[in-house]
């Protein structure tokens, strides 16, 4: 919610929380993963002003650390996907 509705640096500071908090539970995260990548990659195309450019760099930093928390098994399936999203931005 504080990442969908926030401010600018509410945004920032909310995808970095959510991306420690999953890199300290790792593997506990996996039934929320899939639901939680989707809508980290959908603000990168959502946000795509340029003011919103600090903000998707910590989404991407954000995907990144929570795809190395959970595992490369459950980023396998996404993976194609994520780096799509990403090559369009």
């Amino acid at each position: 919610m504080l990442i969908k509705n926030g401010i600018s640096i509410v945004k920032e500071n909310a995808s970095t929380a959510l991306a420690t908090l999953v890199e300290k539970v790792g593997e506990k995260f996996l039934p929320y993963f899939t639901e939680t990548l989707q809508f980290l990659t959908g603000f990168l195309t959502e946000f795509s002003a340029p003011e919103y450019q600090q903000f998707r760099g910590q989404v991407i930093e954000a995907i990144t650390i929570i795809c190395a928390s959970v595992g490369v098994e459950a980023f396998k399936p996404v993976a194609a996907d994520v780096i799509n999203v990403m090559l369009q931005i």
